[in-house]
């Protein structure tokens, strides 16, 4: 996972931790989104999951083929402290900044899903990312569903994490450019109170097989 600028990752705890600035973070994770074949995923890395990664509960398939984006912590920064001389890893993310900030790098109208355990929760964050960037199309997706036609973006919101891994798996050999694991981190963005009806034309009714 190398790129003409430096490493796009490197391993931490036997995970793959994205040694990526904001900028470079948004333009890869664009690159990824725009892409052909398997979608890639990136998740974010917060104590818990570093945690679990140091006693071999994170170090499954699934967690291998992500892309982790770190978000801080106290404990990721005494193991950082510990194994680094200095931090290998400067800029921290979170999913409500993060992804609201890669829907806006997207100048182009791209077709973005979000898919979780909660529908109504899902229709929210559908209308909350509708208003922000008003010019992508945005598809509420139920968590059994078999998805039909391209989506540039995946965004999985889930709490419970069995739900949350068997949702990711079920993802996989659709047409999806990148997957983004959310995890519990847009319970924020989904209290939003509903938009008028002006802008629900950027909300559509998903279409799958």
């Amino acid at each position: 996972m190398n790129s003409s600028t430096g490493p796009v990752s490197r391993t931490f705890c036997g995970l793959p931790v994205s040694a990526l600035d904001w900028n470079a973070a948004l333009a890869h994770a664009e690159e990824l989104a725009l892409a052909k074949g398997h979608p890639r995923t990136i998740a974010f890395l917060d104590d818990a999951q570093l945690l679990g990664a140091l006693f071999g509960f994170a170090r499954g398939k699934i967690s291998k083929r992500h892309m982790f984006l770190p978000v801080g912590g106290a404990f990721q920064h005494i193991l950082m402290k510990f194994f680094h001389r200095k931090p290998p890893f400067g800029a921290r993310f979170s999913p409500d900044s993060f992804i609201p900030a890669l829907l806006t790098y997207f100048a182009e109208p791209r077709r973005v899903g979000i898919i979780g355990d909660d529908k109504s929760r899902t229709e929210l964050l559908c209308t909350h990312f509708a208003r922000h960037t008003p010019w992508h199309d945005f598809v509420a997706i139920p968590s059994d569903a078999n998805l039909s036609g391209r989506l540039d973006l995946v965004i999985v919101d889930a709490t419970d994490p069995h739900v949350y891994e068997h949702i990711a798996g079920g993802l996989r050999g659709a047409d999806i450019g990148l997957v983004v694991l959310a995890g519990r981190g847009l319970r924020r963005l989904a209290k939003t109170a509903p938009v008028s009806s002006g802008l629900q034309s950027a909300v559509s009714k998903p279409s799958f097989a």
